[in-house]
């Protein structure tokens, strides 16, 4: 499962970090079974006018013990009409949302019968229904399936946990110019003219769990394709065949490299990727048939710098690790997303090359850095929680997957991949913990990993590190020390891993060796002929750490333009963003206009917006001239940074009137002049607000632009795109304004509280979903009622929980509203002070050199 744009699970908190489950929360094991069930057969029509399903769900099971005479199947909001025990009425009741079946004699353990349930539903969650309505008349009519955690049960009576597999069949009903699709080969599409249906039956044969059952209808096209003998199929609605070749025109190629990569051959009879409309994740790897987000179809002017392969990749990865192979309780769901998450990375190296794999990983570490340090902090194999979701985390998907890069790191690739086979093969078609994982990898590479597995995967957090490096020119000889500074409850053990320490001389010529740490303090002694003129810790950055290592401004320029990785190339400019001195600028410049990698570039014009002076804005405004989209985004972005400053903004404003080839570019122009706060902003910001792009970018960014100049004309500006008929992408924009235009004043923020209350129940998840933060963001006490109204209400565990913490930052008084409004303030003047004494500084060392 990929959680979309990840944001549904990234507030911007700026409390600090929190337990990540209240106290009284007791752990969770995974469920005992009494019967295991062999095969489900569902037959299933689906009535789009009353947003209902009716039919009939046969379980084919066994019993696991003696004297079984009743069993209990999770069946949520249904009406159960009658149950059969091979064919024979049975006795039934519905307790919760548990159906209770009794047998009408006692089975023995190894015998087998066909439960069949007839049943009617309106589901409220697991199955979903899309259509117009008066707000949104051109939406499709649509139905769609998702069952991940444990939603399956609202619609269809099953055993709806991880730990049981079952080979499956829907056999699905629907109006006549509809397509269905479901798991597995297609037998038959049959019509009925009379009634006016089309009947899809699709047959899975190879065992999954039932929150992998899936069912997707609607009037696709169907476009296809093949990876050799399996067949790839794209459904998507009529005239977006070309949005659908550039978002998964790349599945074939991607099959092919995992089927290399893991050494299995894809496993199922088909693989079909079909785009529904206001899906509530990012996609869902439903077994052989992912069900992906229609927001991931874009046209040619996005793909210039958006690609859907990471969502792509991340769902078929999940075809081995996820459906293969399943955790078999959610404590250890890393072992899905987390590798879902790293074979997402994994295709990036094989498909972009080493710079783009590196700097994909570095988001996941700054994502799950963020999340650490201002959120909670837990293990990843955690089994305290409330409801599933909750574990479906910056953890679990990115701390996962850097895991695992370690542990290609520290084994070899080779050996890695070998292993990776072995936990494959060993395990395919069965449940599987992360002990599993281990054994595979010991067997696979002859080495004790307990280490390994207990610092990053039971235990919580990550090295924080300070490193520091001395040349003693009598014995010449470099000595590093590293110190592992982590002071947190759990994690004051040292961290062992291996690392490389690379040494570079002035023509950028490095010697790297490769250490061990296991303590809290070590020095590494290297000899050397001569001082080297950089040193760095970690060059590639494949350690999950914090890291603080002091550098002189000479070595940093060397980095910069010498490194091999553009990895440490960026982290060099990053570090001289920091020292701001004019030659410094100057290599940050030549940075911006020359560096192969776009990545570093962007860095550099990072660096240079910290910088601030009228040098660092000559070379960002030279870097608009920057020709990759992503570099130049960034070159927008830290322009931005000059606040009150005419000639930035007009150079900004400029772009954003004329436009720009990438929809990303021109809306990072319209966050970019919001935050100059010039006096034209307003306008030209109102005036984007007409601009229809991609995911609603622009318009995003400039109710961001908005938010930044503190002007109450944002406020109904605001109100009027916030209602329910607006784009709904935009509509969370224009939330999020509404809650930071909150510190322009008591009698606002009292008329902003009163507008957002109603909006925790609106129909828009993605609404209800955002509305909680722009309370926070508030942070009035009168917010509380409707908060809790949402986490008590809302069907969904994620916005129940980012309720819970907004509630919980404004109890705290932890909200960043004015305090957060002063700091800015007084960071801001820290800045433009700095800056001024900085260039006073040059000018006067510039007059001293000039002096006979």
């Amino acid at each position: 499962m990929e959680l979309g744009d990840r944001c549904a699970f990234s507030a911007r908190l700026a409390r600090g970090r929190q337990p990540f489950q209240p106290e009284h929360v007791e752990p969770k094991w995974a469920r005992d079974r009494v019967f295991d069930v062999g095969h489900i057969r569902l037959e299933v029509a689906l009535d789009f006018a009353a947003r209902a399903l009716s039919g009939t769900a046969t379980h084919r099971l066994s019993a696991i013990v003696d004297d079984l005479r009743e069993i209990a199947f999770d069946a949520a909001e249904m009406a159960i009409s009658a149950v059969r025990v091979s064919g024979e009425a049975a006795s039934f009741e519905c307790e919760g949302a548990k159906l209770k079946i009794s047998f009408p004699r006692a089975m023995r353990a190894g015998e087998e019968a066909k439960i069949a349930i007839d049943y009617c539903a309106k589901p409220r969650r697991g199955l979903y229904f899309v259509g117009p309505d008066e707000a949104y008349p051109d939406k499709p009519v649509e139905a769609w399936t998702q069952g991940e955690d444990e939603d399956s049960h609202y619609w269809f009576p099953c055993y709806d946990y991880p730990n049981d597999r079952v080979t499956s069949e829907v056999i699905a009903t629907v109006p006549e110019k509809f397509t269905a699709v479901s798991n597995g080969a297609l037998l038959s599409a049959t019509s009925d003219p009379s009634r006016g249906t089309r009947t899809f039956h699709w047959h899975h044969d190879v065992a999954h769990s039932a929150y992998l059952i899936s069912l997707a209808a609607g009037e696709f096209v169907e476009i296809q394709d093949r990876a050799g003998d399996v067949p790839v199929l794209y459904y998507v609605h009529p005239g977006r065949e070309d949005d659908a070749r550039r978002a998964f025109g790349h599945t074939p190629r991607m099959i092919r490299f995992f089927e290399r990569r893991i050494g299995v051959p894809y496993p199922y009879a088909k693989y079909s990727q079909v785009a529904v409309t206001d899906f509530i994740f990012g996609g869902m790897e439903n077994t052989s048939a992912t069900t992906q987000t229609a927001d991931t179809l874009h046209d040619a002017r996005a793909h210039l710098d958006f690609t859907s392969d990471p969502l792509v990749a991340h769902e078929l990865a999940h075809q081995w690790w996820g459906d293969l192979l399943t955790c078999r309780d959610w404590a250890h769901a890393w072992l899905n997303e987390g590798f879902a998450t790293y074979f997402e990375a994994l295709w990036c190296e094989e498909d972009k090359g080493a710079d783009e794999f590196a700097w994909n990983l570095r988001q996941d570490r700054e994502n799950y850095l963020e999340e650490d340090s201002h959120r909670y902090r837990r293990p990843i194999v955690c089994n305290r929680y409330r409801a599933p979701i909750e574990l479906f985390d910056r953890h679990l998907y990115e701390k996962g997957c850097l895991v695992l890069h370690m542990l290609r790191r520290e084994v070899g690739d080779a050996l890695f991949f070998r292993a990776l086979n072995l936990y494959c093969t060993r395990h395919r078609g069965a449940n599987v913990i992360t002990q599993d994982l281990q054994r595979a990898f010991e067997d696979g590479t002859g080495r004790n990993l307990d280490w390994f597995f207990d610092q990053w995967v039971y235990r919580e957090g990550h090295p924080e590190l300070e490193v520091s490096h001395s040349f003693d020119d009598k014995q010449k000889l470099l000595s590093v020390t590293v110190k592992q500074t982590h002071k947190t409850e759990n994690t004051t053990a040292a961290f062992r891993f291996s690392a490389t320490i690379a040494l570079m001389d002035g023509d950028g010529a490095e010697t790297r060796h490769r250490v061990e740490i296991k303590e809290r303090e070590q020095t590494f002694h290297f000899v050397c002929d001569a001082a080297p003129k950089a040193v760095s810790f970690d060059p590639a950055h494949d350690i999950l750490k914090t890291l603080k290592h002091k550098r002189s401004r000479e070595a940093l320029e060397l980095v910069l333009k010498k490194a091999p990785e553009a990895i440490a190339r960026g982290g060099a400019a990053r570090e001289l963003g920091k020292e701001g001195s004019p030659q410094a600028t100057a290599a940050l410049r030549e940075a911006i206009l020359t560096d192969a990698f776009w990545g570093v570039r962007a860095d550099a014009a990072a660096a240079l917006g910290e910088i601030r002076t009228a040098q660092a804005k000559a070379a960002l405004l030279e870097g608009l001239k920057v020709e990759h989209p992503k570099a130049r985004r960034a070159v927008v972005r830290a322009l931005g940074a000059f606040r009150n400053d005419t000639e930035a903004a007009d150079a900004i404003a400029r772009l954003l009137e004329k436009g720009d080839p990438s929809y990303f570019v021109e809306a990072e122009a319209a966050l970019a002049l919001g935050k100059t706060r010039d006096p034209r902003a307003f306008e030209l910001l109102s005036a984007a607000l007409s601009r229809d792009s991609y995911l609603e970018a622009i318009r995003a960014h400039a109710f961001s632009g908005m938010a930044e100049l503190r002007d109450e004309r944002a406020i109904g500006v605001a109100r009027e795109w916030s209602a329910y008929g607006r784009p709904p992408r935009a509509r969370v924009a224009a939330i999020g304004t509404l809650g930071r235009c909150a510190e322009l004043g008591d009698a606002r923020r009292a008329e902003i509280l009163d507008f957002l209350a109603p909006l925790v129940d609106d129909r828009e998840f993605m609404v209800r979903l955002r509305v909680p933060g722009a309370f926070e963001d508030i942070g009035d006490p009168r917010a509380i009622a409707p908060l809790t109204r949402l986490r008590d209400h809302d069907l969904d565990g994620r916005v129940q929980r980012r309720a819970q913490e907004a509630i919980d930052a404004i109890v705290q008084g932890r909200s960043r509203v004015e305090e957060g409004a002063r700091l800015r303030e007084q960071m801001d003047k820290m800045r433009e002070d700095s800056v001024n004494l900085r260039e006073r500084l040059d000018k006067l060392e510039a007059s001293a050199r000039a002096k006979p």
